[in-house]
């Protein structure tokens, strides 16, 4: 993928913020990044009982570091990552870097990561497959408030209404990982509006304040595929798309020992 930016119409603006997304494909990740996992989150690749779910583990974990490495210009060993849940204290929570900046997400569906990294506010990435055996009805009441829901029985043919549920999903998820509230709270509690090519929240349960302070912009994830990003930021975001190959071969230069990322 070469880079692509997208974003909030900025007019110009010299106040915008820069959010980038890196994209790549599990199966291309370079046979060092397992290399780049700390104790703990070998422990936890183990955990997976098949291969893909390991290689997609540690690849997401690895192109996370190797970003980091390159935007702060560190070897990617040195990169340390807190993913403690709040609620149980498992490895499974939000990533953050130890230190505390860039502001970072990932996710993945099926093969295909996102990684995303911004300096000026908390991040939140989310990418879906469309998949065609989602049971839609069964989860409208989770995912579309009741105003969302009349636009949303409006679309007519199978494939529209996958991929506007798909959209929504991202979209919403997106928030709730740059609130940080995840999954815990039900996906109808963030209210989303959409006209010409750019969406906005318009409501959050009990969080007025984010309404204002809350960018959200639909990546170019690939055929197959929906994505956005959120940054939470009063400012405009422009969003840099970028190949995660890349940023594993800038991040290679950087490790000062070679031995490590050697081929076996």
């Amino acid at each position: 993928m070469s880079a692509a930016v997208s974003g909030v119409a900025t007019d110009g603006a010299v106040d915008a913020i820069d959010c980038h997304v890196w994209w790549m494909d599990a199966t291309d990740a370079p046979d060092w990044c397992e290399e780049l996992l700390s104790e703990p989150e070998r422990a936890r690749a183990d955990s997976f009982r098949q291969v893909p779910g390991r290689r997609r583990f540690a690849a997401a974990t690895a192109l996370l570091k190797v970003a980091v490495a390159g935007s702060v210009g560190c070897d990617p060993f040195d990169v340390k990552l807190r993913r403690e849940c709040p609620d149980c204290r498992r490895l499974h929570g939000r990533p953050e870097v130890v230190g505390g900046t860039p502001n970072v997400s990932l996710s993945h569906s099926a093969d295909l990561l996102a990684v995303a990294l911004c300096a000026d506010g908390p991040v939140g990435v989310d990418v879906e497959q469309v998949n065609p055996d989602v049971d839609m009805d069964g989860m409208l009441r989770f995912v579309f408030g009741d105003a969302e829901r009349g636009f949303f029985d409006e679309i007519r043919g199978r494939q529209a209404r996958l991929e506007a549920f798909f959209q929504c999903w991202t979209r919403k998820e997106s928030v709730l990982k740059a609130t940080g509230d995840g999954l815990r709270i039900p996906m109808s509690n963030v209210t989303l509006e959409a006209s010409d090519g750019h969406v906005r929240l318009a409501g959050f349960t009990n969080r007025p304040e984010l309404v204002e302070a809350t960018q959200i912009v639909d990546l170019q994830s690939g055929p197959g595929y929906v994505g956005a990003v959120t940054v939470l930021s009063t400012r405009p975001v422009r969003v840099w798309q970028l190949d995660g190959a890349d940023a594993f071969t800038a991040a290679a230069e950087l490790v000062r020992d070679r031995s490590r990322i050697a081929v076996r």
